[in-house]
């Protein structure tokens, strides 16, 4: 007969494996329920992310970590004027006026609609310029910069910023490995 002391040992095991279950259990019932009801104070009930703030609120909200901030404006009555040819980047990064320095500080941030010589006259000229067309048809630049205070590939279509995209970073040299010593007999 085995001993008594192992069928404890085993069966506290099986037991702390269940609380941990239902510890996970618990927790994922309160996040599905946290997600499912908080989609409904907008008056938008699902998963849309354009539904998920007020279109009324315009208090912008800043992610620390990522150096961010989002305004959730207005969409009634506020449309955008027309990107005219001033608005435009050349294939040469300069735009009639603007200055192909970057603006001096206090530093302005960078927002998705900005027109591409909004955005040469906040961060100064691009270090490169690809310049095409969209599948549709519609004029495509994409603005790189991999120095100054913002860093990132900008991507336009028909004059507006679309897509942001970091930089891509030099990879990090590997550290220098010293030659063993060698012992004198």
């Amino acid at each position: 007969m085995p001993p008594v002391g192992g069928r404890v040992e085993m069966g506290r095991r099986v037991m702390a494996r269940e609380r941990i279950a239902c510890r996970y259990a618990a927790a994922t019932a309160v996040a599905v329920a946290a997600m499912t009801l908080g989609g409904c104070g907008s008056g938008r009930i699902g998963f849309d992310p354009t539904g998920w703030f007020s279109s009324s609120d315009s208090r912008p909200t800043t992610g620390a970590e990522g150096g961010f901030t989002v305004f959730r404006g207005s969409t009634e009555g506020s449309r955008l004027p027309a990107v005219t040819a001033s608005d435009l980047v050349g294939p040469d990064g300069r735009c009639e006026g603007v200055s192909a320095e970057p603006a001096p500080a206090p530093v302005r941030g960078v927002g998705l609609t900005m027109t591409e010589c909004e955005l040469v006259s906040v961060a100064g000229a691009p270090e490169q310029i690809n310049l095409g067309a969209s599948e549709s048809g519609d004029r495509r630049a994409v603005l790189t910069y991999t120095k100054g205070n913002h860093p990132g590939i900008y991507t336009f279509v028909s004059g507006r910023l679309k897509i942001i995209e970091r930089a891509p970073t030099p990879p990090k040299p590997e550290p220098r490995r010293r030659a063993p010593k060698s012992r004198r007999a």
